[in-house]
């Protein structure tokens, strides 16, 4: 029997922008060091280190999601029994596992065929291939459609997608003033990026044109001829794992990886 151990990182989105070829190299050395099953990589509500502080992120998470396709929602704690029964939708950067590849019926080839796109690439690792929906991640505001590329990528991995995954976390209480997820909110969340969903409301959903901005196009390299893996240092203060406070001013941001590997129990 397996079980998923994993690994977050949160960094401040101006660091990512400052190094991301260094991030992206270490990334994906650990990719295959781990051989990782599972890797997300986005825009998401970073969760404290402190466990009870977990439902107020709840909270944001619950009120922001209904106006960006593209914020993701993260919680180890919750999702890692459910990961090892399907994935999630990506909303950026995302490892399609051999093993979950397999589960499709499809090879690495029709992979790539089926997600051609000038502004998606596909890097070959020994683990699988490593997917970026365009140059960078994007919170995709709803007031601007839905996006093309997470719909494309959503349709291909549809059939391995875990519709039931927990997103209630603490639930709600008596005299608890928040909303949050329910059952059949996750379910709509979760099925945000297929043609027929509703999310957040039939009113506000309509289908994005395509972008006009073309990105690199798609590109196949294989895992040796990535560069060196680089030396990664903290930068003004900056740490791998690092809690946020929440500013009521404005969503927080962070840019994160999660890395999901099997361990044998």
């Amino acid at each position: 029997m397996q079980a998923y151990s994993s690994i977050t990182f949160y960094y401040r989105w101006q660091w990512w922008l400052d190094n991301r070829d260094a991030w992206r190299c270490f990334v994906l050395k650990t990719i295959d060091l781990l051989k990782a099953d599972q890797v997300y990589s986005g825009f998401a509500m970073a969760n404290p280190l402190q466990f009870g502080t977990r439902s107020a992120i709840e909270t944001w998470e619950r009120s922001l999601t209904p106006a960006f396709y593209g914020l993701d929602i993260d919680y180890d704690f919750v999702m890692h029994s459910d990961l090892e029964n399907g994935i999630r939708p990506p909303t950026w950067g995302f490892l399609l596992s051999d093993p979950w590849r397999e589960k499709l019926d499809l090879t690495r080839k029709q992979v790539q065929e089926n997600l051609t796109h000038p502004r998606i690439s596909i890097t070959e690792l020994h683990s699988g291939l490593w997917i970026e929906l365009g140059e960078q991640p994007e919170l995709y505001p709803v007031e601007l459609g839905v996006p093309e590329l997470p719909m494309l990528l959503n349709k291909l991995l549809k059939p391995i997608r875990n519709d039931e995954m927990g997103l209630l976390g603490l639930g709600q209480w008596e005299g608890d003033p928040n909303e949050r997820f329910t059952d059949p909110d996750s379910r709509r969340w979760l099925a945000r990026f297929d043609a027929d969903s509703d999310w957040p409301s039939t009113q506000k959903r309509f289908i994005a044109p395509p972008a006009k901005r073309q990105g690199r196009g798609l590109c196949h390299s294989s895992s040796g001829s990535l560069p060196a893996w680089p030396v990664l240092r903290p930068v003004g203060g900056w740490r791998w794992v690092r809690p946020i406070r929440v500013a009521r001013s404005r969503p927080a941001r962070p840019c994160r990886a999660l890395i999901q590997h099997p361990r044998g129990n």
